[in-house]
């Protein structure tokens, strides 16, 4: 279920883990949070294909997540644009699935503007080649997608309460 607000997300997935979506042309990458929503960990590359709703389903239920943030590219203005229209819908299919499968998760978008500019200026000195690092680019932008928006949380709900 598509949510609106931080706090309604905040409120359904608390001491939950999150699963965060780097939605691209042909691959999503996918990071997970701990269930104390502190720590970003990358998971893994799938392709968008006839599989996605099922692999997505069933990361789901191995890592036991308690909701689904996805990162939206918007323009500078903050206006949404092709990418991220097609982001939108990608979700609302996945949305639509889950809940005839009977997992009705609180679905949050967030935004996600350079974070693959950073997800590739951390790898740089992890992977030996570029193209090892090409390939886990996705999952390292659904990572810090997710780490911000954990420090966002911190820093603007959980010191208020």
């Amino acid at each position: 279920m598509l949510v609106r607000n931080i706090k309604e997300f905040k409120k359904k997935t608390n001491k939950k883990k999150i699963i965060c979506l780097d939605c691209g042309k042909k691959k999503i990458g996918m990071a997970i949070s701990d269930e104390n929503q502190k720590i970003s960990l990358p998971i893994e590359t799938i392709f968008k294909n006839k599989n996605l709703n099922n692999n997505i389903k069933n990361l789901i239920g191995e890592f036991e997540v308690g909701g689904i943030l996805v990162g939206l590219p918007n323009d500078e203005g903050g206006k949404i644009n092709k990418m991220s229209q097609s982001i939108i819908d990608v979700t609302k299919n996945i949305d639509r699935f889950l809940e005839k499968s009977g997992i009705k998760l609180p679905i949050l978008f967030w935004d996600e503007n350079f974070t693959s500019i950073e997800a590739e200026h951390r790898t740089k000195n992890i992977f030996k080649s570029t193209k090892k690092q090409k390939r886990s680019l996705d999952k390292y932008a659904a990572m810090v997608i997710l780490e911000d928006f954990l420090n966002f949380k911190i820093l603007n709900y959980e010191k208020k309460n």
